[in-house]
């Protein structure tokens, strides 16, 4: 596969130009470098990429962090995964009902808290923030449309939509933090971290269609003929959160793209998502911490 390193058009400044390219090629070698990341979640996305693996193994390598372990507890008792019932309390019986998505939005999730607050990254403590924040409202969105269209499953769409930005992240934690520190706008930010997101996801070992449509999120004019596909879900999620941001969102205009019409999203379909995310956004804070 072919991941998307390099932006529609290169950014006019040859330094910033020079340190994205840098970790393109870094990234195409395999070697990912994400300060304060912690291993066992880099391990939990490998094995789970192994179709035969069991509920005995993942929990052997979850269980080796207990923070992450705790926050796959966390998960599986949330209110987005849990409707009533006795809480969970064993980690093998968590796994087993969340699935392997929901497992990887956890670990996700707990992974960039410790990169949120991470000592050697202060300095982007608010930026680092700010993408969470990006995340969590695609996310909400990417799930309240899988499960209002039936098309795409629920826990993959919120899966994509955590991960959307990831190649921000990384972006911001790699830049030097020395005064001769690299400069990135906002619009070269963009450009980039599609394809920098897509190469890290591909190195994590996950599901090669959520690297695709990670790396795909911007082509917002993508019309094909096959069936609609997570790039589909979160090209209009990314376009949709960032509309309602800035108070600037257009149901009816949006459901006219190709890949809301792929999803089959009306504009009365749309308002219904607008007013539901705002529920599933607190409802994965509190699942996701």
């Amino acid at each position: 596969m072919t991941s998307r390193l390099q932006p529609a058009s290169s950014p006019s400044a040859a330094s910033p130009f020079r340190f994205l390219s840098e970790l393109a090629r870094e990234l195409s070698a395999g070697r990912v470098e994400l300060p304060s990341f912690p291993d066992a979640v880099v391990r939990v996305q490998q094995v789970l990429s192994d179709d035969s693996i069991t509920s005995e193994r993942i929990m052997r390598v979850v269980s080796s962090d207990a923070g992450l372990a705790a926050r796959i507890l966390t998960m599986a008792n949330s209110t987005l995964l849990h409707r009533g019932g006795s809480p969970v309390t064993d980690l093998k019986v968590a796994i087993t009902r969340i699935g392997h998505d929901s497992i990887r939005a956890a670990a996700l999730s707990y992974a960039t808290a410790q990169v949120r607050h991470a000592a050697e990254l202060s300095h982007i403590r608010s930026d680092l923030e700010r993408f969470w924040q990006e995340g969590l409202r695609v996310a909400a969105l990417a799930h309240a449309m899988a499960r209002e269209t039936g098309v795409l499953r629920a826990d993959e769409a919120l899966l994509a939509g955590l991960l959307h930005n990831i190649g921000k992240v990384y972006i911001v934690a790699r830049m030097p933090k020395a005064a001769g520190r690299v400069r990135i706008g906002d619009d070269v930010l963009r450009d980039w971290h599609p394809g920098i997101g897509q190469a890290l996801i591909e190195n994590w070992k996950l599901p090669e269609h959520i690297a695709i449509a990670v790396g795909g999120q911007l082509e917002r004019e993508r019309a094909h003929g096959a069936a609609a596909d997570l790039q589909d879900l979160l090209i209009v999620a990314v376009l949709l959160a960032a509309q309602m941001e800035s108070n600037a969102a257009d149901d009816a205009a949006l459901a006219q793209m190709p890949a809301a019409a792929a999803i089959g999203l009306t504009d009365s379909a749309m308002v219904r998502i607008m007013l539901e995310s705002q529920t599933e956004m607190a409802t994965l804070q509190a699942a996701l911490g």
